[in-house]
């Protein structure tokens, strides 16, 4: 009776570890041609992850001068949770909408300093707080990137 509860037990625990990915990935449920790719662009830049006729799902783009891109894509554009980091020391990690941010997120400059809030088109917009790389705190409703006076 033991022996037969570890069976199971290590068959349920291995299917759950060893299961592909790409089912809980496809769109809709049709997974004809959908999978894994990696592709590389005219540009130079190269996108791994799940695709079938455009990026869908999990994946991570890179460009040529090192900006990458971690996170979900829809039809073919940076959208739901991700993490950019730009070539420069950049990240933003938060909602994307359209390859826009948009939502709740946090961006943090290379400089040190640091957004947490809310973004709508690409800007602070909304309840946030900016700290500064020397400590300076402002926090409030930002307006179309703006800080509260």
């Amino acid at each position: 009776m033991i022996k037969s509860c570890v069976v199971a037990w290590v068959f349920l625990f291995s299917s759950l570890i060893f299961a592909a990915p790409a089912h809980a990935e496809c769109p809709g449920g049709n997974c004809d041609d959908y999978g894994y790719r990696t592709e590389t662009s005219e540009d130079g830049a190269i996108f791994r992850g799940y695709a079938k006729k455009s990026r869908h799902g999990q994946g991570t783009m890179t460009w040529p001068n090192g900006d990458e891109y971690v996170g979900e894509w829809k039809n073919d554009k940076m959208d739901g949770q991700g993490t950019m980091t730009w070539g420069n020391g950049d990240l933003y990690e938060g909602d994307w909408q359209d390859d826009i941010m948009n939502g709740e997120g946090t961006y943090i400059w290379a400089n040190g300093d640091e957004y947490t809030g809310n973004w709508k088109n690409g800007v602070q917009d909304g309840q946030g707080i900016f700290i500064s790389a020397d400590g300076a705190v402002v926090s409030g409703v930002f307006s179309n990137g703006e800080m509260p006076r």
